[in-house]
């Protein structure tokens, strides 16, 4: 049972592309007010990012 299901795995993992399952999950940024580095998650378009440090917001494409 357990050799079946690692090898179901190994098919499926097969199956995806190599750039998708290696690609970035988070992109940086820094504040243009403070310049404090901020990490957005990639893949939503264009996002309200809030500063932690000092509030400033500022839209950003991910």
């Amino acid at each position: 049972m357990r050799r079946r299901f690692y090898l179901f795995l190994q098919r499926r993992r097969g199956s995806m592309p190599f750039a998708y399952r290696y690609r970035a999950k988070k992109r940086y940024y820094k504040c243009p007010a403070c310049r404090t580095v901020q990490s957005v998650p990639v893949g939503y378009g264009q996002t309200k990012v809030v500063c932690r440090r000092c509030g400033e917001i500022y839209l950003r494409r991910t």
